[in-house]
């Protein structure tokens, strides 16, 4: 249960942190969750000396990067001066 509090609080810090600038959230996304992933299956797979810390990473960094593009918030508008 502990662990998946702390997914669950990284994902909303993660959510809570993105920019207007897509490359810097897949980045981000993508080290966090390739970091999360690879905790997560190291703590899984602990009596075979955490062999799946590494297909966790690949997972959780593919995840990761798309979840922070698809949460990049549009720009926002460019404002318009009307001058007659």
């Amino acid at each position: 249960m502990k662990i998946l509090r702390t997914v669950g609080l990284a994902s909303v810090i993660a959510l809570g942190a993105c920019t207007t600038d897509p490359g810097y959230n897949a980045t981000a996304g993508g080290v966090g969750g390739a970091a999360m992933g690879c905790a997560i299956g190291a703590v899984m797979t602990a009596p075979l000396f955490g062999v799946g810390c590494v297909p966790g990473a690949i997972m959780g960094g593919a995840v990761g990067g798309a979840t922070g593009l698809a949460t990049t918030p549009p720009p926002p508008p460019t404002p318009y001066y009307y001058s007659p």
